[in-house]
């Protein structure tokens, strides 16, 4: 199943409406480094770009300024936020963090057994998918994304839920795996991350939440040095090492 612009969607999820669809676009080219920092989003090219009216043009930048991706000035227009390399390693970072957090929540809940259930089935899905050769990074990408949903939606730890969700939606976060692959281009790749979320699942449900909390680290981690080497070619700049931090 597709969205109306092309991207894998899963069974019950609401098409995203026009707006959305521009936003998500518009943050793309962004975050690619097709727009630097500084540089002003004109809402009239936009709009014949997407051959649209400028309604749902000034409706995608204002998501896009919510995501912090452009800064609106009164009767000047929108401009690109200077996203560096080192900003998206830091969010990776953080998504690490949090996530292995709900990882070791989940793992200690004693009334998880349904979600570990789920848990379980979706990371041997990812184990079937992870060595065909003819898987798509993104949407292999996106079946992890999902698997590492049901971790932190039942996690129960509502303000981390709220914080995740929140990423999810409202950062850079929601975009970086949307369309272009970053990572998961070779089944050598695929497979460690299946197994990676495999050991998850089964640490999970044996209660030992520092082990899931690791591998969940370790994943994202993983992740990110793989998509650090994509956005490097793609944008021509370097990542501080610093940023590549390891537990």
């Amino acid at each position: 199943m597709a969205s109306a612009d092309g991207v894998p969607r899963r069974r019950g999820e609401r098409t995203r409406t026009i707006p959305e669809q521009i936003a998500d676009h518009l943050g793309i080219a962004i975050l690619n480094g097709e727009y630097r920092g500084g540089e002003r989003v004109a809402e009239q090219e936009v709009a014949a770009l997407y051959g649209v009216s400028r309604g749902p043009v000034r409706e995608a930048i204002r998501a896009l300024e919510k995501r912090g991706l452009v800064e609106l000035f009164p009767r000047r227009g929108a401009y690109v936020v200077d996203i560096t390399l080192d900003a998206i390693a830091d969010i990776f970072n953080i998504r690490a963090a949090l996530l292995g957090l709900a990882a070791r929540n989940l793992a200690l809940r004693r009334d998880a057994a349904d979600a570990v259930g789920e848990l379980t089935e979706h990371a041997a899905n990812i184990q079937r998918l992870a060595p065909l050769e003819d898987t798509d990074p993104v949407a292999f990408a996106l079946v992890v994304g999902r698997t590492g949903g049901i971790v932190y939606r039942q996690c129960g730890n509502a303000p981390l839920i709220r914080m995740l969700r929140q990423q999810n939606q409202g950062s850079l976060w929601g975009l970086i795996w949307r369309e272009r692959p970053l990572d998961f281009f070779t089944p050598q790749r695929r497979v460690e991350t299946a197994n990676d979320w495999t050991a998850m699942a089964k640490a999970i449900r044996s209660g030992d939440g520092a082990g899931a909390e690791r591998i969940v680290r370790k994943a994202l981690y993983d992740s990110r040095d793989g998509a650090m080497v994509t956005l490097r070619q793609l944008r021509g700049e370097q990542v501080d090492p610093s940023k590549l931090i390891r537990d």
